[in-house]
């Protein structure tokens, strides 16, 4: 069987915010469609004055730089969660450039009022361990600094390969830019390209079906569209499950997984690179090893929920215990045997509901709160896992 992923939405946000700022429109090819990309694309089309993203954070962060150049006037709101969700690093960098942005609640957090002007060339100094959403916001519109813009990253860098693939793209759309370290320099452009982007399949999504993969009978499975050899940072995923026993092979139409001997019966993460796969890492362990250490969790706390917590008490449902070890690390034990059925909470967040749903490859009967949510980044999950339990019950 054939697993069809989403289209990144992490490419498509940011081809979307290069492709709004470009005087000469580049086509992009294979768009995703999933909900965070859908907000941002009418976002950048919208006249309103007023923006809800509702939870789209990447949307959110993104926006706030891209409005701090416009000339005008634009107020950026959100859900509930959203307004729980940091945000001054960036716009504390904003301001400092020139731009004149209010806080219209809580100090600190969305939402934000955003007067746009022109920034000017600047070196700045920008706190990246919180989210490097906040570097690839600043990245994206440094072009269009007057004079381009020199970024230093301040503290333990998170998710950084998102940095790395930003600074890609916009290599590939013509601007030129220079990383030593933890600096940046973007020099003054804009983007262009004669050819259209065709945007890669998601990394991110393949993390449910490899720990399906990992915990069911089948043999081998089959995904489709994915490179080994890919810009996503999320790609690591084939290395970090070769540790869990599935080695992935490179093929014309994507990749595929097959099993092999792994006796290790405690293993250790270190995630910081790759957050977002925390949640189908975890449990894919916490089944195949007695324990299992995760580093590189302390973001987990200020994403679509608080993941860590969420964790924690929906996989003690199921006699996994996941204990603090510090704000950076958790540890995964399996205390007893799995239930015959279960109901999770899944915070409205899409992440921790496919994480939870591809438990079904050991627990016959899941109830899952809100699974609408998943519409976030991977519209048609619940056709494809049901697919992977059809082939499961044939194994």
């Amino acid at each position: 069987m054939m697993i069809q992923l989403p289209s990144s939405k992490s490419i498509s946000n940011r081809l979307l915010i290069m492709q709004a700022l470009a005087e000469s429109k580049f086509e992009i090819e294979n768009l995703s469609t999933a909900d965070d990309t859908t907000i941002l694309h009418a976002a950048l089309k919208s006249k309103s004055q007023v923006l809800d993203l509702g939870m789209a954070g990447t949307a959110f962060r993104f926006l706030t730089a891209y409005c701090s150049i416009q000339n005008e006037t634009r107020v950026l709101t959100g859900h509930q969660r959203m307004k729980e969700r940091p945000i001054a690093p960036l716009v504390l960098a904003l301001k400092e450039l020139g731009c004149e942005i209010n806080y219209l609640e809580k100090e600190g957090f969305p939402p934000l009022e955003i007067r746009g002007t022109k920034l000017l060339h600047k070196q700045i100094s920008l706190e990246a361990s919180i989210s490097s959403q906040f570097v690839s916001a600043l990245l994206m519109i440094a072009p269009y600094c007057q004079g381009g813009l020199e970024i230093t990253m301040q503290g333990e860098l998170v998710s950084e390969p998102y940095i790395t693939m930003t600074l890609n793209l916009m290599s590939q759309l013509s601007i030129s830019t220079i990383r030593k370290n933890n600096g940046i320099k973007v020099f003054e452009g804009a983007y262009q390209r004669s050819k259209p982007m065709r945007v890669e399949a998601d990394w991110s999504s393949a993390a449910f079906f490899y720990q399906y993969f990992a915990c069911s009978n089948l043999k081998t499975l089959q995904i489709a569209g994915l490179q080994v050899n890919s810009i996503q940072g999320d790609s690591k995923l084939s290395s970090i499950f070769e540790l869990l026993g599935l080695r992935t092979s490179q093929t014309e139409w994507g990749v595929s997984l097959s099993k092999v001997e792994c006796n290790t019966k405690a293993i250790t993460f270190d995630l910081i690179e790759t957050p977002d796969l925390v949640p189908s890492v975890a449990i894919a362990a916490a089944l195949l090893k007695e324990t299992c250490i995760i580093s590189g969790v302390k973001t987990l706390r200020i994403k679509e929920s608080n993941r860590v917590l969420a964790l924690k008490n929906e996989l003690a449902k199921i006699n996994i215990e996941v204990l603090d070890l510090d704000e950076n690390r958790i540890q995964l034990t399996k205390l007893g045997t799995l239930p015959n059925s279960v109901y999770f909470k899944t915070y409205n967040d899409h992440r921790m509901a496919m994480s939870l749903a591809m438990l079904k490859a050991r627990i016959p009967e899941i109830e899952l709160e809100q699974k609408e949510v998943v519409s976030k980044s991977f519209p048609n999950f619940w056709e494809e896992l049901e697919n992977c339990l059809k082939a499961d019950k044939v194994n």
